[in-house]
């Protein structure tokens, strides 16, 4: 009786198959790690980027850190070490979010940036192209203070500008959100606090109120005889102020754009309703003091479909627009929009006046260090404690010349 063959399981019909699951188990498992390097970090890392510590305490805290002490008796905290997912949102490069380790010393100044993990589509044929160019040495040193800014503060990765910006910003907004919470006593943590707590009334209130006391105009123009086009005007010229009105995500994109074109100035937000497809940008402008200044190429800028912020539920498109330099967003202006023949578009025109609360404006171009408890639009009169007192201090000193004078007489009288 003829035996029956049986298939080798070493056969290569069933080899490749096999060989081609474990390579995907293992590449899928290897990547998986690689994306949670952040929640599993290795010990030598954190040494890597905080070197003048001796030991660090476990990952703690809102948002959370792992303070770095000068001994190993853990007596003097010297700095934070934390990771940008820990410290949401996070910049978006080309194809997704660049995962950091950082150190923070308590100046607020970097003592080192790691990338963990980036997922670009680029790597398929540039290599490690982030962790090859050495931007990340060019954060260490830096500021929370600094503005990051590509070609000036940090060198941009060649042929990699979106994911350069993701990485420099990411690294500098992870980290002003820690100096935020943990170094409040720093130069910068003193002015956030100002900061956050001054805009924090403009933030608690609602779309009626802003209106209602001027931080936010509205106007409309009919874009033909059944469409209209209705703008929200506000200022949006401070980045705190920026991201309240559209969101961090947003207004990064925003600066993000502004950096790639080279443009500058004071920003203005147009959030938008209506027939918003109509919108043609040279029909834009702003006047002042009798001159009108159309929008030129690139100083009108998409900002998100006010999805997010304080425009959120108020307009179905969101517009950044560059004030030309001439043209004093402390003083009274006017937003235009031109309805006049193509050519000749501001024969006629439909507009609106912006002028900007005296509390707005005293935050964003008043004194370095306003005193903490004034609050936005409601600074405090210390007018009359400061002349009672001034009267006080009169008072004494004309009363000790009274008594000097009257000494001296007796002492001649007496000769």
């Amino acid at each position: 009786m003829p035996q029956r063959k049986i298939p080798s399981t070493a056969s290569p019909e069933r080899f490749i198959p096999h060989c081609f699951l474990i390579l995907l188990m293992f590449t899928g498992s290897s990547l998986g790690l690689a994306q949670t390097q952040w929640q599993n970090l290795d010990s030598s890392w954190l040494s890597e980027i905080m070197p003048a510590a001796a030991s660090f305490s476990d990952k703690a805290g809102d948002p959370p850190v792992i303070r770095a002490y000068r001994s190993a008796a853990q007596e003097e905290v010297i700095g934070y070490v934390f990771t940008t997912p820990d410290v949401p949102p996070e910049e978006l490069g080309f194809s997704g979010t660049i995962h950091m380790l950082i150190g923070m010393d308590l100046d607020g100044v970097l003592t080192g940036v790691k990338i963990l993990h980036y997922d670009e589509s680029y790597k398929s044929f540039r290599g490690d192209f982030i962790g090859d160019s050495g931007i990340t040495s060019g954060l260490s040193g830096k500021s929370v203070s600094d503005e990051f800014r590509l070609g000036v503060d940090v060198d941009a990765i060649s042929r990699a500008t979106i994911s350069s910006w993701a990485l420099a910003r990411g690294a500098r907004n992870a980290a002003r959100r820690v100096a935020e919470i943990y170094l409040t006593r720093s130069d910068f943590g003193i002015d956030a606090s100002y900061e956050i707590s001054a805009l924090l009334e403009i933030e608690q209130k609602n779309w009626e109120a802003l209106l209602a006391e001027g931080f936010i105009k509205e106007f409309s123009t009919a874009v033909d005889d059944n469409s209209v086009l209705s703008f929200s005007v506000m200022y949006m010229g401070h980045g705190r102020l920026g991201e309240m009105l559209i969101g961090a995500r947003d207004y990064s994109n925003v600066e993000r754009v502004l950096s790639e074109r080279g443009a500058e100035g004071n920003l203005l937000l147009l959030g938008m309703r209506g027939s918003t497809a109509r919108l043609q940008q040279r029909r834009l402008a702003l006047a002042q003091g009798g001159e009108i200044y159309p929008s030129t190429e690139g100083s009108i800028l998409f900002a998100g479909t006010g999805s997010a912020g304080t425009l959120s539920g108020s307009a179905s498109l969101a517009v950044a627009m560059v004030m030309d330099a001439s043209v004093d967003p402390q003083q009274p202006f006017r937003v235009v929009y031109g309805t006049g023949p193509v050519g000749n578009e501001f024969a006629s025109r439909d507009d609106v006046q912006y002028t900007m609360p005296p509390g707005l404006a005293e935050f964003l171009f008043g004194a370095a260090n306003p005193a903490p408890n004034t609050a936005m639009g409601l600074a405090q009169d210390d007018s009359g404690p400061r002349l009672a007192g001034l009267l006080a201090l009169l008072v004494v000193g004309l009363t000790l010349l009274l008594v000097a004078g009257t000494h001296i007489k007796r002492k001649f009288t007496r000769g």
